[in-house]
């Protein structure tokens, strides 16, 4: 019993016990597979890297080129994968080693066809030519060279005679490229010495021109042999039938009159004439082949189409000026409402359009005071808004053409609809004079509103109970502080101006459209809406 006791700690002692390092890097070895095996690379190739300067080990040697084909390396991952699988069981190796050399070679063959390369073939032989890529000098630049993918490599080629060219190219994995190199000569390079070698083939011809004319000579003997003779066929000529279609005419020289006989030699040379020109001109006199080609000219471009049914996008933003606060009340600011819309529009007739859109619009406005007009200073708060809204709505537009194509058309129209303020709320603080001193009743006088801050709390800071006060409707009004909406406020009180559900409306509308393709038109627009100035920008395609 007490050896099978001493035997359970021995084991959970050799189990539990911190490994041991016995050969040199094998900590760096340990550290860098654990990383490597939970995809820290960057942190597991130095680490195996200093492992494999101090000694070399398959199972730590393969960690390391699945990091460098991680991290897009792959000529440094496949020499050591050629190399691990090159190896043969050595002393000391481990199963974890054997197991390493043998998933080396099967890596190994993965990767390289994962490698690009890259073949440079001149488009001709040229002298001395040299060709460096990123600096280095290719030997055999018509095989195949292997590079890493993604990087840009520079290819620079020269020739004795010729002008340098250089080229950027960047390999994709698994391609397969091929380069035509052409070369420019120099002005005065290797053209001058062409010219001489061009003369003397030029100079040979003239010594083998008397021996073409002693032949000649020989050749008078055969000039009777040949059969010119009988080649003479003036009898064969008269044989075609174009006497018996003059013999046709002749019928109408009746009357024997000198003077009608020459006349009647014209007519069969008029007569050969428009034979030849019959097929050059289609058929029928020359008049009628003229407005047969000048038809296709005058090709007057009918209207546009018109297309019915148009789906479209764009910016839509609202531009709320102080102004109007001013008509509620004292305070505020510019405020710029961002959004877009999608809208889908329909031809009525010719020139009127129906647009159904549905919009987004964010209603943020940043930190700003407020009060209801004839309320006395005390009441300012500061008004703050995050708010965004879906908008609805249905507006008719009038197209006016500018131009005979339709290419730019002037809209005119209005429209309505409904907002949803879906998310988002509206926050209220009461505020007091930024510049007054906290403890000192005297120094909280009214001011600069735009320089007011936020009340702590009843009467803080001290001596701010005449704005920080819990009398008026707005004596919950700290930070914090959410207003409700129109159904949601309590009652009997003045609160709930957040809006929830809001009418929409565009009166007037104005615009212009441009059409520069059958199908896609481009429209500008602005108007005047509840919310404030209405500016859009958007594109329409043709379904």
């Amino acid at each position: 019993m007490r050896l099978l006791i001493a035997s359970l700690f021995g084991l959970l002692a050799v189990l539990l016990a911190p490994p041991v390092y016995a050969g040199p890097g094998d900590k760096e070895a340990n550290q860098g597979m654990n990383a490597a095996r939970g995809g820290f690379c960057k942190r597991a190739i130095p680490l195996l890297e200093s492992a494999e300067s101090q000694r070399h080990r398959p199972s730590s040697a393969v960690p390391l080129a699945d990091c460098y084909v991680k991290q897009g390396e792959l000529l440094k991952a496949s020499e050591i994968y050629h190399k691990v699988a090159s190896e043969k069981k050595a002393p000391g190796y481990n199963a974890r080693d054997v197991k390493a050399i043998t998933s080396a070679k099967k890596k190994a063959a993965q990767l390289d066809a994962r490698i690009p390369t890259l073949v440079v073939k001149p488009a001709e032989p040229y002298e001395g030519l040299v060709v460096e890529i990123d600096g280095e000098v290719i030997r055999e630049p018509s095989a195949p060279h292997r590079f890493d993918p993604g990087e840009v490599l520079v290819i620079v080629a020269r020739a004795e005679g010729h002008e340098e060219t250089s080229q950027k190219i960047t390999l994709k994995e698994k391609q397969r490229r091929e380069i035509k190199l052409r070369l420019k000569p120099k002005p005065g390079g290797k053209k001058p010495p062409e010219k001489p070698v061009a003369k003397k083939p030029s100079e040979k011809p003239p010594p083998e021109k008397p021996a073409a004319e002693k032949p000649s000579e020989k050749k008078p003997p055969e000039k009777p042999i040949a059969k010119k003779p009988p080649e003479k066929k003036p009898p064969k000529k008269p044989v075609a039938k174009k006497p018996p279609r003059a013999a046709e005419k002749p019928v109408a020289k009746k009357p024997p009159r000198a003077a009608e006989k020459p006349v009647a030699k014209k007519p069969p040379r008029a007569a050969e004439k428009p034979a030849e020109e019959t097929p050059r001109v289609a058929t029928g006199p020359d008049e009628r082949p003229k407005p047969a080609v000048e038809m296709p000219e005058p090709t007057q471009p009918g209207p546009r189409r018109q297309r019915d049914l148009w789906l479209g996008a764009g910016f839509q933003g609202f531009f709320i000026p102080q102004l109007m606060f001013g008509l509620l009340g004292e305070g505020g600011r510019d405020v710029l409402v961002p959004g877009g819309d999608i809208s889908l529009s329909t031809r009525l007739g010719r020139r009127f359009d129906l647009v159904f859109s549905v919009a987004y619009a964010r209603f943020r406005m940043q930190e700003t005071p407020f009060k209801p007009k004839g309320h006395p200073d005390t009441d300012y708060e500061i008004v703050e808004s995050d708010l965004q809204a879906l908008q609805a709505g249905v507006r008719l537009v009038w197209n006016i053409p500018l131009d005979r194509d339709e290419l730019f058309a002037f809209r005119v129209g209005a429209g309505l609809g409904v907002g949803w303020t879906f998310m988002g709320d509206l926050y209220r603080t009461q505020a007091y004079p930024g510049d007054a001193v906290p403890g000192d009743p005297g120094s909280f006088v009214p001011g600069d509103p735009y320089r007011y801050v936020k009340c702590r709390g009843p009467n803080n800071p001290v001596g701010s109970f005449r704005y920080c006060n819990q009398l008026d409707y707005d004596a919950d009004h700290y930070p914090g502080y959410v207003e409700p909406s129109w159904f949601t406020r309590p009652k009997g009180r003045p609160q709930g101006l957040r809006p929830l559900v809001y009418p929409w409306l565009v009166l007037p509308e104005i615009g212009l459209a441009l059409r520069p393709w059958d199908r896609v038109a481009f429209d500008l627009r602005v108007g005047a809406s509840v919310t404030g100035l209405l500016g859009g920008l958007g594109v329409r395609f043709a379904l």
